[in-house]
């Protein structure tokens, strides 16, 4: 059975794929027929990718692109951990539109610095721990094996049930549910030096903790409203861990990758991976204030385990 004909097929529930490709005549191989397939079968169908990639594939698809909904991945997809609340969103108006959804999405483009790379694969991980319950859909993941390192392709493979590429499409094993929790719990890199300034807080110290924060916003170069997006961040991270983490934790700062970090640490334990990433409803407790933490921040590192509960934040300077 070719690869057209098993994508062709009505999908019976979340179908998570990856395709890998090492220039644009493959990128383009995998990609368009994915999507005229799903225009065919009445579809919808929708591309979030990198602005390069966008154009592309609308110059392929020619009078086609007209019928594809089209978004930057660069920009909705910033922080990974905003991205699923992206998809969930997009599936809630195709089911109610009573229409099957096709997306394609590459969350893991050349150009993301390390730390952005690692919660790619994290991301994709929950993907299939999202919706593997839900309605049925559709969703192609490229991966640019030319441009990316090599561990970051190995880990795709691992993400993804099935895979294509220019020697044709592998079904491999269903990605074990433990994976989530394997990766969710996993310690966060050490950071590369001894952190700049740290402190411990309980009930009370949370102007203290605002204060801390804004003074080394204002000396990574920050100012205005970047300050007060991550002050507020800062808060509500601090918040939780006073409400939800034992009564006390402690952050560190420091600069890495070309960004300013924080780093809150707490003795709690989160269960629920997805906490933060969907996107805040009456039949949700709690997650709203991680929520807005990956709104307002470029990147935000979540890991918890039963020895404590670690939320890593980076501004990019």
């Amino acid at each position: 059975m070719t690869a057209s004909t098993v994508a062709a097929r009505p999908a019976a529930r979340f179908e998570h794929s990856a395709h890998f490709y090492g220039d644009d005549h493959e990128f383009l191989a995998g990609v368009v027929p994915f999507v005229r397939e799903g225009l065919a079968a009445d579809d919808a169908v929708v591309v979030v990718e990198p602005a390069r990639r966008l154009t592309l594939l609308r110059e392929a698809l020619a009078d086609d692109a007209a019928a594809v909904q089209f978004h930057d991945m660069a920009a909705v997809g910033a922080n990974p951990a905003r991205i699923l609340a992206v998809w969930q969103e997009i599936v809630a108006q195709q089911v109610a539109a009573g229409r099957t959804l096709r997306g394609v999405g590459e969350p893991a483009f050349v150009g993301r610095r390390e730390p952005e790379l690692l919660e790619c694969h994290l991301h994709e991980l929950l993907l299939n721990h999202a919706f593997d319950s839900g309605a049925p859909w559709r969703l192609l993941c490229p991966y640019d094996e030319q441009g990316l390192p090599p561990a970051v392709c190995d880990g795709a493979r691992a993400t993804h049930p099935a895979w294509s590429g220019a020697t044709g499409q592998v079904h491999g094993p269903a990605v074990p549910g433990t994976a989530v929790q394997a990766a969710f719990s996993a310690p966060l890199p050490a950071p590369p030096r001894t952190p700049q300034r740290g402190r411990s807080y309980r009930t009370g110290d949370l102007p203290a903790v605002r204060q801390l924060v804004a003074e080394n916003a204002r000396s990574w170069g920050l100012s205005g409203e970047r300050v007060e997006a991550l002050v507020l961040a800062a808060s509500e991270l601090a918040t939780n861990s006073v409400r939800h983490g034992g009564g006390e934790g402690a952050l560190s700062a420091w600069r890495d990758f070309g960004g300013g970090v924080l780093e809150f640490t707490d003795g709690g334990h989160l269960t629920d991976p997805l906490a933060g990433r969907r996107a805040p409803s009456k039949d949700l407790a709690g997650g709203r204030g991680l929520y807005l933490v990956n709104q307002l921040c470029d990147l935000v590192q979540l890991r918890s385990s039963p020895a404590g509960t670690t939320v890593r934040v980076t501004t990019w300077l």
